[in-house]
């Protein structure tokens, strides 16, 4: 059967993070004399130390779990030169620093990258948004039918983010095996995504994960514990102990999708072309603002798409074809443009031959971005309590709130009240003075009705002193000829 191939290019306007599964500790990175981020390369590191310097590392790395490398490198001479020498690479990114002024060293969770070492964007991380803004438009058409096989309970218990029998109605047609027996066959097996070209490490920095509270949420829980001193203070959200390596603004991703022309016969008026898939990412994105993002102020905080030069120098361009495809250009970058004077021409056109537009629809794609992006209760209930309450239901039986009904009674009224049910955990005392350390979990879910809108919460991240919404992109397709 005749298929068509499009070439989709995301621009950055967020922070976009794909984990690999893994994180650098904070006995794997430390501080360039730029006080950026480095990688140290253990085996290039280890190689360079003699007998009784590496004999102290293995016992820095074995027993002391409270330091970090870089107040090891602060403390031991010489040793601080040998690690400049020996990064696996740098992130143009600072660490936060503490209200006292001290580097907050954290687990830095890490960006999926290729053999090479060159990150990229795996076509399952696409293909998936792509499926997300297609049964969302789906749904959209039938809301009612979608709406009898919504089944909460199945999905807490199998704890998916999309009813099984919604996704059947959906995408799942049923045909004869060789047994005579049914076989199903997921209709979006059509659809095929590559992963993306490979990235450069220039395009990664570091992010501190930040969940802004709602327009209606004055941070008033904040107060009651001390945490800030302001009566009169805004408190604006929680900035949390968590890095992540992300995808800067202004970066490209470029990928292949394959549509075979088979799928038109199963979505009844929805076209996966051209022309097609930019308006059910378009009517996603319309349906996420009008019932979540209109709940968050983030004015002040709009994201760039400028794209700066790279933390080391040299030219961000990676070879795209023949034996070094992959690698990243060796020569130096012009002034701030990112790019080598063999590349420049590239650099004007961002990366793709032209960049991302206004016109572009928006999406949101990969890990630590919000529920309502990868969810279908938006398009699912029309009615606003009745979405709230079942996402904040939702959300509730995932993160709990826990607590000491002996400490925090009233709290647990309070919840019981909005016909929530807490769970109960016991009061954590200090031994060394007998004070209360931790008597509540409460992720506040339970007062999400009152607050309008569920999650109360927009998911963020921190680059030193701005903030980026998690995720958020631009699609552009562009037909190739088979």
């Amino acid at each position: 059967m005749p298929s068509k191939t499009y070439r989709l290019t995301l621009t950055v306007e967020g922070l976009v993070h794909i984990g690999d599964g893994g994180k650098y500790g904070k006995k794997d990175y430390f501080l360039t004399k730029q006080k950026t981020i480095a990688i140290l390369n253990a085996p290039s590191f280890v190689s360079k130390l003699d007998r009784d310097q590496l004999d102290d590392y293995c016992e820095f790395l074995k027993k002391d779990s409270r330091t970090g490398l870089q107040e090891y490198l602060d403390r031991k001479k010489g040793f601080d030169a040998v690690a400049q020498g020996a990064r696996l690479y740098t992130l143009d990114a600072r660490l936060t620093r503490a209200r006292r002024g001290s580097y907050q060293y954290f687990d830095i969770w890490r960006f999926v990258k290729d053999a090479h070492g060159c990150p990229y964007v795996p076509g399952s991380s696409i293909k998936g948004m792509l499926r997300t803004a297609i049964l969302i438009s789906l749904i959209a058409r039938d809301r009612e039918a979608y709406e009898k096989l919504y089944d909460r309970g199945e999905v807490l218990k199998k704890r998916q983010r999309t009813d099984v029998d919604i996704q059947r109605k959906a995408f799942w047609v049923g045909q004869l095996d060789s047994d005579g027996g049914s076989a199903v066959n997921d209709v979006l097996r059509y659809l095929s995504v590559s992963d993306s070209d490979p990235l450069s490490v220039g395009d990664l920095v570091l992010a501190k994960k930040y969940d802004k509270f709602s327009q209606k949420d004055d941070g008033r829980h904040k107060k009651k514990l001390g945490k800030i001193s302001d009566e009169e203070a805004y408190y604006q959200g929680n900035e949390l102990n968590i890095y992540r390596e992300c995808l800067r603004p202004g970066t490209t991703i470029r990928t292949t999708l394959t549509v075979d022309e088979r799928i038109g016969q199963y979505f009844d008026g929805l076209r996966l072309d051209r022309d097609g898939l930019p308006k059910a990412l378009l009517f996603s994105y319309e349906l996420y603002q009008k019932c979540f993002f209109s709940h968050f102020d983030i004015d002040g905080e709009a994201t760039s798409t400028k794209k700066e030069a790279s933390s080391d120098g040299a030219c961000r361009y990676v070879i795209q074809d023949g034996p070094l495809a992959g690698m990243r250009c060796r020569n130096r970058a012009v002034g701030d443009t990112g790019y080598c004077n063999t590349h420049k021409e590239y650099a004007k056109s961002g990366g793709t031959g032209g960049g991302g537009s206004a016109q572009d629809p928006v999406c949101y794609l990969g890990g630590g971005i919000d529920f309502n992006t990868k969810t279908i209760e938006n398009a699912l209930f029309v009615d606003e309590r009745r979405r709230i309450d079942e996402v904040s239901r939702i959300l509730f039986e995932q993160f709990p709130t826990k607590l000491d009904p002996r400490v925090h009674n009233r709290l647990r009224a309070d919840i019981q009240r909005e016909n929530f049910e807490p769970k109960t955990m016991r009061a954590q005392y200090d031994n060394r003075n007998g004070r209360l350390k931790k008597a509540k979990e409460d992720h506040r879910h339970w007062c999400d009705g009152a607050l309008g809108v569920s999650p109360h919460t927009l998911k963020m991240g921190k680059v030193q002193d701005k903030m980026y919404p998690m995720g958020k992109c631009r699609a552009r397709f562009e037909e190739l000829e088979n």
